[in-house]
């Protein structure tokens, strides 16, 4: 009789809730018989059989229809067995030709094609599910196959006329079992470590370490002492055994199938292979494994045969499993995957629980807090972990645990690999020939040398309880006591140390619960005054005192108010959490026999505002109660909470003068003082009250306040908004300028250093500076003006701001002059003596008001003379910028082509440029030859108080004359 093989698989979506039934493998009717003789013991529930088959391949099964017994026979012919219902139907879902069939007694109900091509060997049982409906899905897609509904059934699953599988079905609660032999390997998945070149790869390597030693182990309050290497030489090396991951295709295949294991290798190169030098030993069936779908193959060879990291080769491998099918055998292959050598040093033993991005060392592992070897490092610290005295299953500290190292090229210099410390799992320590073993390390506490360690606690393998000497039921003593327990990552051959640190863990109560009471304050308004809020007597009495079922004395003997300093008059001051407000004292009465002890909250007006500034006006507090000796009892707290109402102001209605504002009431136009009126000195600075009406802003509250903030109590001010800093402007001068604010909002600076405009009193003044003249000339006041941030700041009489709605406004200023180009004007070539135009021909300026500096009337109708205005803007110079004067002559873009470029022979010059009320003539020469006419662009720059303005003339020259 061939035997076959059926394994515990658990396809956990695969729950057939339906009428189904078993069909029986009479292969196994022997072996049943004789091992049903042999049933050690009938399970409760499914669940139970489940559990007692574990991990076990599954060698029969049995069902007595009659009394309706459950038999599993495992790999290790061990017999377990539960009660199901009686004389259960017969259904089989048989997957044929690319077709799902159920079947009930041998008869077929439905069928529907698969909805995929997937048939013969390429059929994954795995993606057969079944659904709450009972429909048949197969990789999620509905078969258009349905189990009639049941709470309990026995399924057999065939392909092709083998059964495969089998789902048990009792009460709604499924398990699922899986014939082994009948699901073959049909595929290997190379599961890669890393990536060489692109290509999925693992590893071969190499450990090196310099081994640690006892120095001391006399019990001590300081505990022990290891000399840790401080100069690592790496004389101790690991090569362990090469291992390999494979995906197996189907999961519930196993070793027993797979009657060998080769690998073989090449090197590969850019074009064509040869035959690798990498020679691989034979792999060790009974080192191999597979767990969860997993094959772990386990194999050594000539590492130093391997390919270097850095070679234009690599060396590459696959895999070959020979499995038994049906009588016969087949092989099947996995992937291509590369392999590389390195070598991984510096090992140190970390905390597996810490959270931060680099996790941290166990203490004494390494030398970052100068007490690398010592028991000491981890005594002095707090407990990494705590563990109830009466948990009967104590702490496993192998999940605090991890191991750490750095990977480097096998290459002459080495070279690290990644950044950062990598980390070994401790279930793959022995892949690399290291184990971890854990010890009690014993030290004492007080002048009575209380020992810590071996008294209070128990240490199985990596897993400890608490007791008190022999004493392990209900070691009530332990509590609180903190055994130190040490750690070895050692050499798994000859058990060298390779790294040692320690865990202190705290033995707790665990049972006793502390209490947290909210105590609601309501809402404060926002005020210059502190505010106190007291936990009253029947609130304590109540909340804390009766919740916890203990008297005031009980509670205050247990408890103590953690602080840290006491006030003036002696009462303790609570250690509130960091980000908190306030100060809470403990208020003892006169009679501490009788009374009730209370808390009170202030909070003083600095609090008030720094909740609104930075908690969304939230104050909070917690007043926490520790424990003084028990420490394994839960703290309580008494969290006071309270909301600061913020009042704000806006501008009264009608304050703004609309006559001064634009832009939707959103901007003010700031300018020189108007020529004729004092003083009469083209000085830039501006009163804003002048835009409110009555020449002064008033306000409105727009909710309850506080008499803090009674209008009448409150004084105003300008600064520049904050909302200025990094806003980026350009200049005249083809510069950008990044603006900032002065700390008190008085200054506004271009690039951190050069002042642009200041505020003093109610006024901002624009100031003379190269970078805040190039600002101010960038464009006129039609076009973008150059525009800062104003603020409105309320303050009361403590100082303290009382925050507008719309407090913030734009202030445009208005640049002081324009410069225009005329129209119509022209050279002539070769005229006598050169011909000459004036420079006032050629532009002419306006001020912001549009004033023509020259007699003229206004767009409103009103007449002006203008013609001083050169002297009071300041007018220094109207410049041709003769060496960047461009042309069209020779076809040539008159935007772009200078026309020194173009000719030497053709001369325009400039003469007294810096005659006020004249600025002189450009004349234009032609020392060569004949002409034909074409145009000139010249650039013209003014120069007045306020900086320079640019524009340019386009002009006509006309042909040589009589030509």
């Amino acid at each position: 009789m061939r035997k076959r093989f059926v394994k515990v698989v658990l396809f956990g979506a695969l729950t057939f809730a339906a009428t189904t039934s078993f069909i029986s493998c009479k292969d196994y009717d022997d072996d049943i018989k004789r091992i049903d003789n042999e049933i050690g013991q009938i399970n409760q529930s499914l669940t139970d059989l489940k559990t007692a088959i574990g991990n076990n391949g599954v060698k029969s099964v049995s069902y007595d229809a009659a009394t309706g017994t459950l038999t599993i026979v495992d790999s290790n012919d061990k017999s377990v067995s539960c009660k199901i219902a009686q004389n259960l139907p017969n259904y089989t879902i048989e997957i044929k030709d690319g077709k799902v069939i159920l079947k009930k007694d041998g008869t077929e109900v439905s069928s529907a094609t698969l909805p995929t091509a997937e048939v013969g060997e390429s059929f994954d049982p795995t993606k057969l599910t079944i659904n709450a409906a009972g429909e048949i899905l197969y990789n999620g897609v509905k078969t258009n196959v349905t189990i009639p509904k049941a709470t309990s059934s026995i399924a057999a699953i065939k392909k092709d006329g083998v059964i495969i599988g089998y789902t048990v079905t009792d009460n709604g609660e499924s398990s699922n079992f899986y014939i082994q032999d009948a699901l073959p390997l049909t595929s290997l998945v190379f599961v890669p470590e890393a990536y060489l070149s692109g290509v999925e790869a693992m590893r071969a390597t190499n450990l090196t370490y310099d081994k640690w030693t006892v120095k001391s182990q006399t019990v001590t309050e300081k505990g022990e002492i290891w000399n840790a290497p401080l100069s690592p030489a790496s004389n101790s090396h690991i090569t362990p055994d090469m291992v390999a991951y494979y995906h197996v295709n189907p999961v519930g295949v196993t070793m027993k199938q797979i009657s060998k294991l080769v690998l073989s290798a090449d090197d590969k190169e850019f074009v064509g292979t040869r035959a690798t030098g990498f020679n691989i030993a034979n792999i060790d069936l009974e080192k191999c494994s597979i767990t969860n779908g997993i094959l772990k193959v386990v194999f050594n060879g000539n590492s130093e045969a391997i390919q270097k990291i850095d070679a234009s080769k690599i060396t590459v491998m696959n895999l070959q499993a020979t499995v038994e099918v049906n009588g016969g055998t087949k092989v099947v292959n996995s992937d291509y995957a590369a392999i590389y050598k390195s070598v991984l040093k510096e090992f140190v033993l970390a905390n597996a629980k810490d959270a931060g991005v680099h996790k941290a060392h166990l203490y004494g592992a390494d030398n970052a807090r100068g007490l690398v070897g010592k028991a000491e490092d981890a005594i002095n610290a707090e407990p990494l972990c705590e563990v109830a005295y009466n948990n009967k299953e104590g702490i496993d500290l192998s999940k605090y645990v991890e191991t750490h190292y750095t990977e480097w090229t096998d290459t002459d210099p080495m070279k690290k690999i990644g950044t950062g410390d990598k980390t070994i799992a401790n279930d793959k320590l022995a892949d690399y020939g290291l184990k971890l073993v854990y010890s009690l390390s014993d030290y004492y506490v007080g002048d009575n040398k209380t020992l810590q360690s071996s008294f209070f606690a128990n240490l199985k393998g990596s897993v400890l309880t608490a007791k008190v000497g022999d004493i392990t039921e209900d070691p009530i003593a332990a509590v609180g006591r903190m055994p130190l327990v040490r750690v070895e990552l050692q050499n798994a051959a000859n058990g060298e140390v390779v790294n040692v640190g320690w865990i202190k863990v705290k033995i707790t109560r665990g049972d006793v619960a502390g209490t947290d009471y909210p105590k609601a304050c309501g809402d404060l308004k926002l005020k210059c005054t502190p505010e106190t809020y007291n936990l009253l007597f029947d609130e304590m009495n109540v909340n804390i005192y009766q919740k916890l079922g203990l008297t005031k004395e009980d509670f205050h003997a247990i408890y103590e108010l953690k602080s840290s300093t006491t006030n003036d008059s002696g009462q303790k001051i609570a250690t509130l959490k960091t980000g908190e407000y306030g100060e809470v004292v403990e208020l003892n009465d006169a009679d501490p026999n009788v009374e009730t002890v209370c808390l009170a909250w202030t909070v003083t007006s600095a609090d008030q505002v720094n909740a609104v500034n930075n908690n969304n006006g939230k104050l909070i507090a917690t007043a926490t109660y520790v424990p003084k000796n028990d420490k394994s009892r839960a703290d309580v707290t008494i969290t006071f909470t309270a909301t600061v109402k913020t009042p704000s102001a806006s501008f009264d209605t009608g304050s703004k003068n609309s006559e001064y504002w634009y832009n939707n009431m959103n901007n003010i136009r700031m300018n020189t003082v108007v020529p004729g009126v004092t003083p009469n000195d083209c000085s830039f600075s501006v009163n804003v009250d002048n835009v409110f009406e009555g020449n002064k802003p008033s306000f409105k509250l727009n909710n309850e306040v506080s008499d803090d903030f009674k209008l009448d109590k409150i004084s105003y001010q300008y600064i520049f908004s904050d909302k200025n800093n990094n806003v980026k402007v350009q200049g005249n001068d083809g510069a950008t300028y990044t603006l900032t604010v002065a700390a008190n909002g008085k200054e506004l600076y271009a690039n951190g250093t050069s002042l642009v405009a200041k505020i003093i009193g109610n006024n901002v003044e624009y100031q003379q500076t190269a970078a805040a003249k190039a600002i101010l000339n960038i464009s006129a006041h039609d076009v973008a003006p150059f525009t800062a941030i104003l603020d409105m700041v309320l303050t009361n009489e403590c100082s303290m701001r009382l925050p507008m709605t719309d407090g913030q406004f734009n202030a445009e200023f208005l640049r002081p002059v324009n410069v225009f180009a005329n129209t119509g004007k022209y050279f002539v070539d070769a005229t006598d003596e050169g011909y000459t135009v004036k420079m006032l021909d050629l532009v002419y300026l306006t001020d912001w008001r549009d004033y023509k500096f020259a007699k003229g009337t206004s767009a409103s109708g009103v007449e002006y003379d203008g013609t001083g205005y050169y002297t009071y803007y300041g007018v220094e110079s109207i410049v041709a910028d003769i060496a960047n004067i461009t042309t069209n002559m020779n076809g040539n873009n008159i935007e772009t082509k200078k026309l020194s470029e173009v000719t030497n022979k053709i001369v325009i010059s400039q003469a007294n440029s810096t005659v006020v009320g004249d600025y002189g003539t450009i004349t234009y020469k032609n020392n060569g030859n004949n002409v034909q006419a074409f145009k000139v662009k010249i650039p013209v720059i003014v120069t007045y108080k306020w900086g320079t303005v640019k524009t340019a003339v386009y002009m006509d020259v006309k042909s040589t004359e009589g030509n």
